[in-house]
């Protein structure tokens, strides 16, 4: 069964008030994002202008474009309506959120079966037609797993934004219908976990989980993993742990140091305060730091302070900056404007040039007396396209050799890192590493499928050792 739109029945009342999508917004926005068609019924046409605005309003302007009249459910016009809603002619399962039995007829008569998605409330006046089902939302992503007739199907709860699995939905990594034995369901992260199950894997960007509170946090989070390990967590919490903060690319240094890589970590050292400028000139010769340095936050993610970022050109200015701390100052590499980022999902990887900051000695040049020798900025929203990509990249086997390396290293399967090339010495440095990244390369659509099939037959196959070891090992695994 192919499960490939979904109709939602909305409707005025005299008041101008709105029906029809509650409890829907993050649902709905993850199948547009991800290709699937989507429809909106209205009750007249009259309607039509008024609904726009209401749409609007309520932050589902993306949908003004598939409003389609309730009028037009006739048997012999379905066809124009499904057409209307760029639905192939080849799919065999329909979603609506309410009833409209012309319209469920006319599928049956077409397709002989026609699952049909409802809200919860209003059920008692439903007309059974075939083998139709009325499901909550959130039951969306579970009723497409049932209905996929594949006995080995992988379910994998994604625990994240929304924001988050919509952009990773849009480049096709995350799909609600089955793909390649894999179908991924989007968690409430406002609500517990053990309510919404059931799925064979656990796929979470941890970092965006409060530590504490109501709903799904961190916390709770290590105590439902704790309480079923049959469940394939997808990278440990403690190893995403370790790399929100930036003190762990200390760590990372002295090892490839000590194991003589091909490649390096700038110096860099931890400072807790910023005006005590003796401590601050000791810290710099201690660790053989040189001006200009990059000044991050401690905390590499998660709070928008995190990515508030200085460039400082003189250790006065240090002083000035608009930094929290404790925070990590790490020495300048000059890498001609070029940032190679590096995204790794298990086996596979890619890399993709970006326009980065340009040589210090630009930057300085650019400054007004104002700036006090510091360019403060936002990493997540400084523009950067005004700089030319150089076309040369960093040699692949030195990329796997840190991905190797940094794999080991955190404990990781997914993640990504930053890498750049230093001017005149032609030395490869990492800059930064986070978890879970943006996978912005045009090969990772399949990554997480490829990932998720691998991770859960490992998992199984250690399950069963260890039932074999419990069993006392007389016997092979039932």
């Amino acid at each position: 069964m192919t499960v490939f739109g979904v109709i939602i029945y909305a409707h005025l009342d005299i008041d101008g008030t709105f029906h029809g999508l509650e409890g829907a917004e993050d649902v709905v926005k993850w199948l547009v994002a991800g290709g699937i068609a989507v429809g909106l019924l209205y009750t007249a046409a009259k309607n039509a202008p008024l609904l726009k605005v209401k749409l609007s309003l309520v932050d589902w302007g993306f949908m003004a474009r598939h409003l389609v009249a309730s009028a037009k459910l006739l048997p012999h016009t379905l066809r124009h309506v499904l057409d209307e809603l760029d639905m192939p002619s080849q799919a065999t399962a329909l979603y609506m959120t309410q009833p409209n039995k012309t319209l469920m007829q006319s599928w049956t008569e077409v397709h002989g079966v026609c699952p049909v998605l409802s809200p919860p409330h209003n059920l008692q006046d439903m007309t059974a037609v075939g083998e139709m089902r009325c499901l909550p939302w959130t039951d969306l992503p579970h009723f497409a797993a049932d209905s996929h007739r594949s006995q080995s199907l992988v379910r994998v709860g994604v625990a994240m934004k929304s924001e988050r699995q919509r952009e990773l939905s849009r480049k096709g990594l995350l799909q609600l219908i089955p793909t390649d034995g894999v179908i991924f369901i989007p968690l409430d992260l406002n609500q517990p976990l053990q309510g919404q199950q059931p799925f064979h894997a656990l796929l979470h960007k941890a970092t965006d989980l409060p530590e504490s509170g109501l709903g799904l946090t961190w916390e709770n989070l290590e105590k439902w993993v704790d309480a079923n390990p049959e469940v394939l967590l997808v990278d440990p919490l403690w190893a995403v742990k370790q790399v929100t903060s930036r003190g762990f690319l200390l760590y990372l240094s002295e090892q490839a140091e000590r194991m003589d890589m091909p490649f390096a970590f700038p110096a860099a050292s931890m400072v807790e305060g910023l005006d005590d400028m003796a401590a601050l000139q000791v810290v710099m010769q201690n660790q053989g730091l040189r001006m200009p340095c990059i000044l991050k936050p401690m905390l590499a993610c998660g709070p928008k302070w995190s990515h508030d970022l200085a460039i400082v050109f003189d250790i006065r200015a240090l002083s000035n900056a608009k930094v929290r701390t404790p925070a990590l100052l790490q020495e300048y590499i000059d890498h001609s404007s070029v940032l190679h980022k590096v995204y790794v999902a298990g086996s596979q990887v890619g890399v993709s040039a970006q326009p980065s900051w340009p040589d210090a000695a630009i930057m300085q040049h650019q400054l007004s007396p104002s700036d006090h020798q510091m360019m403060s900025f936002n990493s997540l929203a400084s523009p950067l396209r005004d700089y030319p990509v150089p076309a040369a990249g960093v040699p692949m086997h030195l990329v796997h050799q840190a991905v190797d390396f940094l794999r080991s290293a955190t404990h990781l399967s997914l993640f990504g890192f930053d890498m750049v090339v230093q001017n005149n010495t032609g030395r490869i440095y990492i800059v930064d590493i986070n978890y879970f990244p943006s996978y912005t390369v045009a090969s990772s659509s399949r990554w997480l499928t490829s990932l998720l099939k691998k991770q859960m037959q490992q998992h199984e196959q250690r399950a069963q050792g260890s039932d074999w070891h419990r069993k006392g090992g007389s016997s092979a695994p039932a």
